[in-house]
């Protein structure tokens, strides 16, 4: 019977090792990337190319966005300007830059960025300032470009004693080497975490953003027929309602000089919550919601019914469109997806077949720019258009309102506080550092002085005060105090 010999074993391929990866690992390089410097300086870069592109470009409120029949209405208006672009530039958020994907997305990473940035410094920052070097060369006290030399006829341990207490007395921080042959002194040890405030200022101002996008609304055109009560929206539960208005002219001119409405503020169920005299320049605020005054207007009073005589619309239809010929304004109501034109004459115009006091009903499906119908009516001749009759009642004044509401105001104050507090610290408040060496002479000591801080003018006269303090400490005059070399 053979022995059967040991089995060779082939060797094992390193594609074939079962793969690890850690997850520290991975976010050391996601950190690493992010507090690349290059990394930082494009997305600082795309932020303001994306801010300079919303900023040059009219851009679409959120009331307008959230009602098709508002949006559709308001990239008409942008097409003479943009032409065959219009529909691409709305498909990419150029309207709406601030709330889109992609300004989100490059702001956050901008944020990330700036908080590895900063967290990436901070360890070094904190050990300047709290475990600062306290042991330099010979070389080094020697030869800086900023240095100074002064002599004691004083023994080195008296000469030590005077030195710190000049320094202490131009209220440095004074911290001995544990080899007892250097002195280290700074001021404004902390001054370095400025830095951090003011990245921490500009993280805060980028979440006060990202809330107010998200959390926040904004409604420049909310138009008010007086004495018709309109919901509010936006998840607010509001019905507000204009319950009476007043504009005042400058009798010299004719140009308004102060126009105010009687706001009045319910619940859905009709209680009232809130009820104030409203001008540009005084809101009423109610829940963190404002409403402002912003303009004013006519609007047509118009009854609608359906084929059954049902009440499908009776109230306002704020005529806050102009024709481009300036001859003509117009307000639109959508009900069950029909689109209800209400067109007058504009103040000194003139329309074929439009007079005085007449209203022009044009009726068009939501989807297609192909008519229904239209008629030409009198102040309560009723018409019917498409299995509607329509009764034009009367004119009557409405009022536009900003209604706002911007939860990220108060966290932008606090970013804009971290910001001026470390900008202000930053460029004001230098950490001022030297090292100080004292040895032995034939006649008494030599003082030797020096930091790495850059010779400007201002602190080559702080080192040079220093070094005078501590001669007058001394009894001596400084030998080439701040020596450039």
């Amino acid at each position: 019977m053979l022995k059967q010999g040991p089995q060779l074993q082939e060797p094992v391929d390193g594609l074939d090792t079962p793969v690890t990866v850690s997850p520290r690992k991975i976010f050391n390089k996601i950190y690493a990337f992010f507090y690349n410097k290059k990394v930082g300086l494009f997305l600082i870069f795309a932020t303001g190319l994306l801010g300079l592109i919303g900023a040059l470009t009219r851009q679409m409120s959120s009331a307008v966005l959230a009602d098709p029949v508002a949006k559709a209405m308001w990239l008409d208006e942008m097409r003479p300007f943009y032409g065959g672009w219009t529909d691409i530039a709305d498909f990419v958020g150029l309207f709406r830059i601030f709330s889109s994907p992609i300004f989100l997305t490059v702001t956050i990473a901008l944020a990330v960025s700036i908080i590895a940035c900063t967290t990436h410094r901070l360890p070094n920052i904190h050990r300047q300032a709290y475990r600062p070097r306290t042991n330099v060369r010979d070389s080094f006290l020697n030869h800086a470009k900023l240095s100074a030399t002064v002599d004691s006829p004083l023994p080195r341990e008296e000469t030590l004693a005077k030195v710190r207490e000049a320094i202490g007395k131009d209220r440095y921080r004074v911290i001995d080497d544990p080899s007892g042959e250097t002195v280290y002194s700074d001021r404004f040890h902390w001054a370095p975490f400025g830095t951090a405030a003011s990245h921490a200022g500009y993280v805060i101002i980028m979440a006060a953003f990202l809330v107010s996008s998200v959390a926040g609304f904004r409604n420049d055109t909310f138009d008010m027929t007086i004495g018709v009560p309109e919901e509010v929206g936006m998840g607010t539960g509001f019905v507000a309602e204009a319950v009476s208005f007043t504009d005042t002219y400058d009798e010299a001119t004719g140009t308004p000089i102060d126009y105010v409405a009687d706001l009045r503020v319910t619940d859905m169920a009709g209680e009232e919550l809130a009820r104030q005299e409203v001008r540009v320049n005084t809101p009423l605020i109610l829940d963190g919601v404002y409403f402002h005054q912003a303009s004013f207007g006519v609007s047509a009073m118009v009854h609608i019914q359906d084929d059954a005589g049902a009440t499908l619309f009776d109230g306002g239809i704020p005529l806050v469109y102009t024709t481009p010929d300036d001859t003509r304004t117009y307000g639109v109501e959508v009900i069950d997806g029909v689109e209800i034109f209400a067109i007058t004459n504009a103040s000194g115009g003139a329309t074929p077949g439009l007079g005085a006091g007449q209203v022009r009903f044009e009726l068009y499906p939501e989807d297609t720019s192909e008519p229904i119908g239209a008629a030409t009516v009198q102040p309560n001749q009723p018409a019917t258009i498409g299995g509607f009759t329509l009764t034009f009642e009367r004119e009557q004044k409405y009022t536009s309102m900003i209604v706002k509401k911007d939860p990220g105001a108060v966290v932008l104050w606090i970013g804009c506080a971290f910001l001026i507090v470390g900008m202000i610290v930053t460029m004001t408040l230098k950490h001022r550092r030297q090292w100080l060496k004292v040895d032995e002479t034939e006649h008494g000591s030599r003082i030797r002085m020096a930091t790495t801080d850059k010779p400007d003018s201002v602190r080559t006269r702080t080192f040079n005060d220093l070094a005078e303090s501590i001669s007058t400490a001394v009894g001596r005059e400084s030998e080439g105090k701040a020596d450039q070399t």
